[in-house]
């Protein structure tokens, strides 16, 4: 008890000592400040401040403080025990041998010789008829140019004068500068066309879907993919960094599974308020089918998701004007939430674009990263697009897309695989509606490059024949799924259905000669 007394009384005796030791330069700093101007009224607001809000100035007196030790703080620090471990020799040493790695790590031989060496170069301007180095004359089944308005004598006319008024190019983007009275025409075109009340127009197709997911899905969010969606989806899915599960392809049940597991897994651990979208393709990249867009539409309604529908390969194709699965299947525009395409395909030209209503529009202004930080498209590839639009949306249009549906059901009739050939054509959900059609191989017991070299040897004997075709490309190191190795062939209203015909004879043989041992 007398330890605790005497320890008292020297805490009492501490704090006097204190106190008086503030009054004393208290009152030395109060005799000086008199003789400083506006001392008094600064006291005056410092001790008002105090006494209004502490709190507030207690916060910004912390912050301060850690500002000022921050700054001043080393931002790494090497021991000397690190520093002492290797002598000046050996430092030497080692920066002689040490060797820098490669930013694209080196290819084999082999696949080397089959992706580079394989490729035709192409003279002048590319059409259904093109012309190869060599002057061989080909029909071109390798390119998404579905009507044949690629190149079209009136877009050509059109994007020189643009060249001639606007240059060939902005160098801003379209927030800084990057915007002409041509994109916008362009984008009241889009939305008109498909009966939206407002679109926007990006200057990169693959980067429009890519900057869509991230604008409208962040961290936290959950997005529904298919599991053979195109790359670019996949890299907007990746840069969005929101959950991301993926269904069958194509398989409506397993994505009613997928989104009935879900609901359950809120239920257990309680929802949480999230933005959830489903993404899909109308015709797939990787496999040219059709996505079952009524079904997908019934479950974002029965699970409460939106829905953002990638048009990149049936504007202008599907439907009896081209406006694309929403006509073709006779589904009103406006129950889909956000859609985007490219007009890199079948306008021939550049770019992407998304419709949909002005809140969303408005919205990517501000949050689409390829809107707001990439150079906005070039006038020329504008007006060439304005150009196509119109040609799409007349009689003229309606007569290339009737002309597509034919040669697409005469070429899918020749290239249909008897019993004893070894390939075949891969078919989903409305596929004989699409214009592409995927052929591969019925042995996919062997590896991946062994598949790849045969589907070669069949494109290389086509294009002797003088049908231009490819393999599928994929970046094999970065896809989700990998489909399955194939040639794709697009069919174009460019071509006569007799030249269709007699295209599908001489890939159907060419795949007879390569495999026929």
């Amino acid at each position: 008890m007398d330890e605790i007394i005497q320890n008292q009384a020297k805490i009492n005796e501490t704090i006097t000592y204190l106190i008086t030791y503030f009054q004393k330069y208290a009152l030395v700093i109060a005799e000086y400040s008199k003789k400083i101007p506006y001392t008094k009224s600064i006291l005056n607001y410092i001790y008002n401040v105090v006494k209004d809000n502490p709190l507030r100035v207690l916060l910004e007196v912390c912050l301060i403080i850690f500002l000022i030790v921050y700054i001043r703080k080393d931002r790494y620090k090497v021991s000397n025990e690190l520093r002492n471990q290797l002598t000046e020799k050996e430092i030497e040493e080692l920066i002689e041998e040490w060797e820098p790695e490669e930013l694209v790590p080196d290819i084999n031989d082999e696949v080397r010789e089959l992706e580079l060496n394989s490729v035709p170069t192409v003279k002048g301007i590319v059409g259904p008829k093109t012309v190869l180095a060599d002057g061989t004359i080909v029909s071109n089944l390798a390119s998404y140019n579905f009507l044949g308005i690629i190149n079209d004598k009136r877009l050509l006319e059109k994007a020189i004068a643009g060249v001639n008024k606007y240059g060939v190019g902005t160098c801003g983007p379209p927030g800084f500068y990057g915007t002409l009275d041509v994109h916008m025409d362009l984008e009241k075109k889009l939305a008109k066309f498909y009966g939206t009340p407002d679109a926007l127009i990006y200057a990169q197709g693959f980067s429009t879907i890519s900057s869509v997911i991230p604008a409208f899905l962040k961290r936290g969010d959950l997005l529904i993919c298919d599991e053979l969606c195109n790359f670019a989806i996949q890299k907007g899915a990746q840069i969005s960094r929101s959950n991301v599960k993926f269904f069958k392809h194509n398989d409506m049940n397993d994505l009613e599974e997928v989104l009935k597991s879900i609901r359950a897994n809120d239920k257990k651990k309680g929802a949480k308020i999230t933005r959830r979208f489903i993404v899909t393709e109308a015709i797939f990249y990787n496999t040219g089918e059709l996505c079952d867009l009524q079904k997908i539409i019934e479950l974002k309604y029965k699970y409460k998701y939106r829905l953002i529908l990638d048009e990149s390969l049936s504007f202008g194709v599907l439907g009896k004007t081209g406006r694309g699965i929403t006509e073709h299947l006779g589904i009103p525009v406006d129950k889909i939430e956000i859609i985007v395409g490219s007009m890199a395909n079948t306008m021939g030209a550049a770019g992407g674009y998304c419709v949909s209503n002005a809140e969303i529009v408005e919205h990517q202004v501000l949050n689409g990263l390829a809107y707001c930080f990439s150079a906005s498209l070039p006038a020329p590839l504008t007006l060439a697009s304005i150009g196509a639009l119109d040609i799409i949306d007349s009689k003229e249009g309606i007569k290339y897309i009737k002309q597509l549906q034919e040669n697409n059901k005469a070429f899918r009739e020749i290239i249909k695989p008897g019993k004893n050939d070894k390939y075949e054509v891969i078919k989903g959900f409305k596929s004989e509606d699409s214009p592409i059609v995927h052929l591969t191989l019925k042995n996919t017991v062997m590896p991946r490059l062994e598949q790849e070299k045969l589907l070669q040897k069949v494109v290389d004997k086509a294009i002797e024949e003088g049908v231009l075709i490819s393999r599928a490309k994929f970046v094999l190191a970065q896809e989700k799924n990998i489909p399955d190795s194939s040639i794709v062939v697009n069919i174009t209203a460019g071509l006569s259905k007799d030249e269709i015909e007699k295209a599908a004879v001489i890939i159907k043989d060419s795949f007879r000669k390569v495999l026929k041992n």
